[in-house]
């Protein structure tokens, strides 16, 4: 049998170890795999007042859209993206969020003339196995800037007009991420 020596070029050892600390070491890439597991679902009750399953807080129920779950799944996976954050296929061990949705209610009318306008209620519950550490509750009905004239900051980001429910969940799933993970920093 025949030996042969192989030779790498003289570069390629120090090319991998610069490529490997890049990927464990870059700020973009350390959530990349996904960190967190998110359970999304709708309050099953009839009651108009009940307490979170969860928190024991109560809740004002509504109506809850048929997609609600789904747009609310859709706008935390965009923030988490945002913040270099992906999402866990399965619940495992580590710590996971937990959204109980128990209003999603959509606005009748337009942009600038509504008969009713949108309301979202849901509390975001950071979980760690069974033990609940941060909630986030958010229940909103958007109101006319007649109606609370000190709301005019909002009134403005939001171009004047009115929103829709999914636009509203939006800016309370952002919130909740916001409150929720920065104790995971």
């Amino acid at each position: 049998m025949f030996l042969k020596e192989i030779h790498f070029p003289t570069g390629l050892p120090r090319f991998l170890l610069a490529v490997i600390l890049l990927v464990c070491l870059s700020p973009s890439l350390s959530f990349s795999l996904g960190d967190i597991w998110v359970e999304i679902e709708r309050f099953e009750g009839s009651d108009r007042f009940a307490p979170c399953k969860y928190c024991g807080r109560q809740i004002k129920t509504g109506r809850i859209h048929r997609d609600a779950e789904t747009l609310i799944k859709k706008s935390v996976q965009d923030h988490l993206t945002e913040r270099g954050i992906g999402l866990r296929e399965s619940k495992g061990a580590s710590p996971f969020i937990n959204i109980l949705v128990y209003r999603f209610e959509e606005r009748k009318g337009g942009n600038f003339a509504v008969e009713k306008p949108a309301g979202v209620g849901f509390h975001m519950h950071l979980m760690e196995g069974s033990v609940m550490g941060r909630v986030f509750v958010f229940d909103e009905d958007q109101q006319a800037l007649s109606e609370n004239v000190l709301k005019i900051g909002k009134f403005l980001r939001r171009g004047g007009k009115w929103i829709t429910a999914e636009q509203l969940a939006e800016e309370g799933v952002n919130a909740g991420l916001d409150y929720l993970l920065e104790v995971m920093e």
